[in-house]
């Protein structure tokens, strides 16, 4: 079986806002559903997990009330940690951006009919490593052969021809898994600055592995996409992705 696991569970302190992450509009839509939607188009996947922790309360909540053939696969993991997180929070947030969330927030927001069976993963939340960890143990339990595509959810304009054709990479290839990675030069020309820069290349965010909580031999896929390129982790990344989806369509 193919899944897919959103990951979007992470505090997402980049973009300076009490809007958790998932939660940011882009064309009025929150991030979390451009990706269930572009999973949800895919050919080849079969399931969608997204993995939420104690840092995405609300994206929880939105999951429940917008998708309701969303289903619970372990809700008590991390229910004894919501009161300290609630009692924590931090008040003081971006009230601008704020204040441009609901004015742009549609309280009737309907999701799109979704014919993939969704779920939702309470996961630590601590970091990336280790909810991937935990991820893969998790299903590792279930199924030690499943292929899981692990994306991360702020990046919503992948779209389904683009996992669907990694996803066929992935199965050329002998390795147990793939992470695709994008030449700097197509950042410099959106005038991105990534986190991370490898001998000129940079990790995208996209990676399928077999559901086994093991070191696993990687193939590196190098794509240009643009898509690939527009990771939303601050204001700036967010008017870049919002100008590539207003762009004139040729």
């Amino acid at each position: 079986m193919i899944k897919a696991v959103i990951m979007a569970g992470g505090k997402g302190t980049r973009l300076k806002s009490n809007i958790e992450k998932p939660l940011v509009l882009l064309n009025k839509i929150p991030l979390i559903s451009h990706v269930i939607d572009n999973l949800n188009s895919s050919k080849y996947v079969e399931e969608v997990i997204i993995a939420v922790s104690n840092n995405t309360p609300k994206t929880k909540n939105f999951l429940k009330d917008n998708y309701s053939i969303l289903n619970i696969i372990n809700d008590n993991l991390n229910d004894n940690l919501n009161d300290s997180f609630n009692s924590n929070f931090n008040s003081n947030f971006n009230s601008n951006f704020n204040s441009n969330f609901n004015s742009n927030f549609n309280s009737n927001f309907k999701s799109k009919v979704i014919n993939k069976k969704l779920f939702y993963l309470n996961t630590s939340g601590e970091d990336y490593l280790t909810d991937l960890s935990f991820i893969l143990d998790f299903f590792e339990k279930i199924d030690d052969n499943d292929t899981i595509l692990f994306i991360n959810v702020d990046l919503p304009l992948i779209s389904s021809n683009i996992i669907d054709n990694i996803l066929k990479k992935y199965f050329l290839n002998d390795t147990l898994s793939l992470s695709v990675y994008i030449p700097i030069a197509v950042l410099n020309n959106l005038n991105i600055k990534p986190s991370y820069d490898f001998d000129g290349l940079v990790p995208v965010g996209l990676n399928i592995m077999k559901s086994k909580n093991i070191v696993q031999e990687e193939f590196k896929l190098i794509l240009a996409d643009v898509e690939l390129a527009i990771n939303v982790n601050t204001f700036d990344d967010l008017n870049i992705a919002l100008k590539f989806l207003n762009r004139p369509k040729s």
